[in-house]
């Protein structure tokens, strides 16, 4: 008589990863639906269901030097590329040429935003606009010096991180910067928090309002309609631990901030004050915090990601969906310096190229990605008895997968469901799915029995 068959068995089953990654507790603390290793895979906008990323294409464009930063208006579908040594470029079709439209003023990674159907660029000196309609790049001499553009109340606004002021342009013209206190339709100006001993680093939308963050910890909301009069500014918040300009976004009806403790939440709230602080990813803050160096913040709203690359390793990103809470990691075998979602596509920066994230390909230029999954591990007061292992899974790649539980590997297809028999005794059982093909786990599931 086979050993097993004296015990009762039993179903392990695992088909909702809805959770994502979990390593703020042991292996076998965490749910169900949370894994403790969810590598190359993201949550796609509302779904729940864990997909493969796409492969990296070859170069597609390629500019003269090294990026530094990219900016795509939808609006007017214009994509523009920024390198170090302060050339802008404009690409029209990737794969086609990028096209030199002008130079940066100053040598700081440029923020961007559309305004007025010219998109503004700072980069700590002079401001300047490109614009559409003539392909071409303008500087306003008459223009601050600054290092964030925004816009807010049919003004641009700009500040220049370090200090404590924003300066807003007239009304309806961002080339206008001149104040005149018999109309408030002229430029105007506003310090945050004078005094306080900290400088801004950076400024978030939110709602109607601005939350400036300053570099020591204290964030500022400005509040206000579009008569200058109205403008008011209060603390929401202190030792907030903030990190850097590039690490700060909004996302929905919130913003987003990377802090030395992890992510940071400002929400709007009907509780006294108006503007609640919160902390997210508390269970993958490990990944964020851990060697943290000038972190940087990519939001691909119809994804619904919030891609976070938080040490200068750019080719480790963490993949928060901010629709289900749940966040996966990402390896590349390049280091990535942008990612931008255009109308159609995503396209990464690396170097001084372009390339597309595609679907279709199974590799990053044919270097293979590695795929892996961990689940929640398995204990037992007594030995557990391993008698089945039950996968599922769909690909338009037809591979393998290994399965390791324990010292237990099994090879399983990426394409659909097999089950294997097997006699495996264990106290403790770890289970790691792994391959190079892409695949969509739909279950895993296990027959056990408590010896």
């Amino acid at each position: 008589m086979r050993r097993t068959a004296k015990h009762q068995a039993g179903m392990v089953s695992f088909n909702d990863f809805s959770g994502g990654i979990n390593i703020s507790s042991p292996g076998d603390l965490i749910a169900p639906n949370e894994m403790q290793v969810c590598q190359n895979f993201y949550f796609f906008a509302n779904q729940r269901s864990l997909v493969p990323r796409g492969g990296l294409s070859k170069p597609l464009t390629t500019v003269g030097s090294d990026i530094v930063a990219t900016f795509y208006d939808i609006d007017s579908n214009t994509y523009l590329v920024f390198d170090d040594a302060g050339n802008i470029y404009r690409v029209d079709k990737l794969g086609g040429m990028a096209i030199n439209v002008g130079t940066l003023t100053g040598k700081k990674k440029p923020s961007c935003v559309k305004f007025q159907d010219r998109i503004w660029i700072a980069s700590g000196d002079k401001l300047q606009y490109y614009d559409p309609a003539n392909a071409a790049t303008y500087t306003v001499l008459d223009g601050p010096v600054c290092d964030l553009v925004f816009q807010r109340l049919a003004r641009l606004c700009v500040c220049m991180t370090g200090s404590d002021r924003i300066t807003y342009s007239a009304v309806g013209d961002g080339e206008s910067w001149d104040t005149d206190d018999n109309d408030a339709s002229t430029g105007q100006w506003i310090d945050i928090g004078y005094g306080d001993s900290g400088d801004i680093i950076a400024v978030v939308p939110l709602a109607t309002d601005l939350m400036i963050i300053k570099n020591n910890g204290m964030i500022y909301q400005l509040t206000g309609d579009a008569d200058p009069a109205s403008w008011a500014v209060y603390r929401v918040a202190t030792e907030t631990d903030p990190t850097g300009r590039q690490a700060a976004v909004p996302i929905g009806n919130d913003a987003v901030f990377m802090s030395r403790v992890g992510l940071r939440t400002l929400s709007t709230t009907m509780d006294y004050g108006n503007i609640a602080t919160g902390d997210i990813g508390q269970k993958f803050s490990q990944l964020v915090v851990q060697s943290q160096f000038d972190p940087q913040l990519f939001n691909l709203r119809r994804h619904k990601l919030l891609i976070i690359r938080p040490t200068e390793d750019a080719r480790h990103l963490v993949a928060y969906n901010y629709a289900l809470g749940a966040a996966t990691t990402m390896t590349f075998p390049i280091p990535i310096t942008s990612i931008t979602e255009t109308l159609d596509k995503v396209v990464i920066a690396s170097g001084n190229a372009l390339y597309k994230l595609d679907d279709t390909l199974s590799d990053d230029s044919g270097t293979a990605i590695d795929f892996a999954i961990q689940l929640k591990d398995t204990v037992s007061t007594n030995q557990i008895i391993l008698r089945s292992v039950d996968t599922d899974s769909a690909s338009d790649h037809a591979g393998d997968i290994a399965v390791d539980i324990d010292d237990v590997k099994l090879t399983m297809p990426t394409n659909r469901r097999r089950k294997v028999r097997c006699n495996h005794t264990t106290p403790y059982m770890q289970v790691r799915l792994s391959g190079h093909a892409p695949f969509i786990l739909k279950h895993v599931m296990l027959e056990v029995a408590d010896l």
